[in-house]
């Protein structure tokens, strides 16, 4: 029993000493943790086309977290932040797509996109600056047209901007909502990749525009 105590009472002398030899390590490492919004670049709510994101919980470290938001309609989103080993890999997790071929549809004076078709879907996307945009409606929906969606996604990224230091992003939204968040805005700032997944897709870009990078 005596030595047991003298055991333990050696490891808390020092723990002790590692404490005050490299407290600073410690304290880092303690603030890396991330358990609320305002420890990462994400919005704390986002409005858009009528539904309301507000975020809910946080977690994961600097490196790596997760926030998830909740909204009204039974809407849902979730910012994350992934870091790799470099800036390339890290640009290899972005699904740019470049300037594609195929029929064209202007968007507005400045903006032309093109206009594709598969598998009871159109696809028309487009470039904007180092981003590229895919606006997808089901066939089936007769709500409007491709190109109405798109027009709506266009004017939505013409009036807020989105993430001024990212190296390269991508977008694709849906105009039919999904309860599986498989609208996506993906961008990569140095070994940094940032995503938002949500069910609608206004509400998923506008977490993005309003992330703070």
């Amino acid at each position: 029993m005596q030595r047991k105590t003298k055991i333990v009472t050696a490891v808390t002398a020092a723990l002790a000493v590692l404490t005050l030899g490299s407290g600073t390590i410690l304290q880092i490492h303690a603030a890396n943790d991330v358990s609320s919004v305002g420890q990462t670049a994400a919005p704390t709510t986002a409005t858009a086309a009528g539904t309301k994101l507000t975020a809910t919980r946080a977690s994961g470290n600097q490196q790596n977290y997760r926030v998830a938001y909740t909204g009204t309609r039974d809407q849902s989103a979730t910012f994350q932040k992934k870091t790799y080993g470099s800036t390339s890999t890290a640009a290899s997790q972005v699904a740019n797509v470049g300037h594609t071929n195929g029929a064209t549809v202007k968007l507005n004076s400045a903006t032309t996109a093109v206009v594709q078709g598969t598998m009871g879907h159109t696809y028309v996307h487009w470039n904007k600056g180092d981003w590229s945009v895919t606006a997808v409606t089901n066939n089936a929906d007769t709500t409007g047209t491709p190109a109405q969606f798109a027009k709506q996604v266009n004017r939505q990224l013409t009036r807020a901007s989105l993430p001024s230091q990212a190296k390269t992003g991508a977008i694709t939204v849906y105009s039919q909502d999904d309860d599986d968040q498989t609208n996506s805005v993906t961008w990569q700032q140095g070994k940094q990749v940032y995503q938002v997944s949500g069910t609608t897709a206004a509400a998923t870009v506008k977490v993005a525009q309003n992330a703070d990078n």
